[in-house]
């Protein structure tokens, strides 16, 4: 009897605990999926440049341990954001999106590695673009998205201030990168293996990276200032963020392109001026040139690889790792030729967009 008394006491004061904590449970849980999305684009990114540098390879290789780690931890962050919404005393139906996103994308996610394994044990080394690696890919997406929306509305709802804010980054940074590797996949070509030829065409790998890199870097810049009420420098921090977290995965590992991280980290500088220019002025004008300049730095913020995409159409040429910038720095002129225009114009709409989107995630 006294046992049985004790474990409903205790089964009692759990679920006041949940209930009176929910709502941090759920944030914590949006955190923590966040945090392992990050992991996972850093272990990829890091993972697609020791393929290209022909580095041997083993299951638990650093980059491999990072993406291992990731999905755990957004397991972990799934459940506690299932656990925190079931628990809710209010906003539960706001909540129930960033929720459902991150329950297909988790599903994606972990369902991904059995079908890899599955697909290696049929058709050995699989490229970029491969079944289990886009589903990998599109699960890593729609969880950084419903983590991004959870930690938004939390904070709107919260109240919270201009320093707590600055968490915006954790949950705009996955995304960013994530959708980054959906663009690659579909225009670089490193996906030709002995069973199937996965490379897109060419000219259409042309197009998608000419238009959809310089949407992604407006919109996801601008959907951050727009997520924080206009928090000043906060677009110079998540983009320096991203160019820090690149430059470490895809240029610093080739040390024949070690001495070009000051000429990669040049490209903080749009940044920094459309923070100063969106604090100064947010005009219809000022709006325009910020997305315009945002888009139109898309070959230098994803050098050096988005080389390969335009090589395939302008020159052709095989290009080793220790040439990569050669080629990069001979193409530039006529790439820049070719998309400024519509790169400008992409920007523009990434930041149309992000009013669009921000209204949308935190329901004005």
């Amino acid at each position: 009897m006294l046992i049985s008394t004790m474990t409903t006491t205790t089964s009692k004061s759990s679920q006041v605990f949940l209930k009176s904590n929910s709502e941090i449970i759920f944030l914590f849980g949006s955190i923590l999926t966040s945090l392992g999305i990050l992991l996972v684009t850093v272990g990829g990114s890091w993972d697609i440049t020791n393929h290209l540098l022909s580095k041997p390879e083993t299951f638990f290789s650093p980059p491999h341990a990072l993406m291992y780690s990731g999905v755990a931890i957004s397991l972990v962050g799934v459940v506690l954001t299932f656990v925190g919404w079931k628990n809710l005393q209010k906003f539960k139906h706001n909540y129930f999106l960033p929720l459902k996103i991150k329950l297909i994308g988790i599903g994606l996610l972990t369902g991904a590695g059995p079908l890899d394994f599955v697909w290696h044990s049929y058709f050995g080394l699989d490229g970029l673009l491969s079944p289990p690696h886009f589903t990998l890919i599109i699960g890593m997406f729609l969880c950084s998205v419903g983590g991004m929306i959870g930690i938004s509305r939390y904070l709107k709802f919260n109240d919270s201030n201009s320093i707590v804010k600055y968490l915006l980054i954790l949950a705009v940074i996955p995304v960013w990168l994530s959708a980054s590797g959906i663009i690659s996949s579909l225009s670089l070509p490193f996906s030709s293996t002995d069973f199937f030829e996965f490379n897109p065409e060419p000219t259409v790998a042309f197009i998608i990276a000419s238009l959809a890199y310089p949407f992604l870097i407006s919109l996801s810049l601008t959907l951050i200032f727009r997520l924080s009420n206009h928090q000043f420098g906060i677009m110079s921090v998540l983009g320096g963020l991203f160019l820090l977290i690149y430059s470490s995965t895809a240029i610093i590992p080739n040390l024949a392109m070690f001495d070009t991280i000051q000429f990669y980290s040049l490209n903080l500088i749009p940044f920094v001026i459309a923070d100063i220019f969106l604090k100064m002025n947010r005009s219809k004008l000022s709006r325009f040139f910020v997305g315009g300049l945002l888009g139109s730095i898309f070959y230098l913020v994803y050098y050096p690889y988005v080389m390969y995409t335009y090589n395939e159409i302008l020159l052709g040429k095989l290009v080793s790792p220790s040439l990569i910038y050669f080629v990069y720095f001979e193409l530039i002129q006529t790439v820049l030729l070719y998309t400024l225009i519509p790169a400008i114009l992409m920007g523009i709409l990434g930041f149309i967009m992000s009013d669009k989107l921000s209204k949308k995630i935190l329901i004005h």
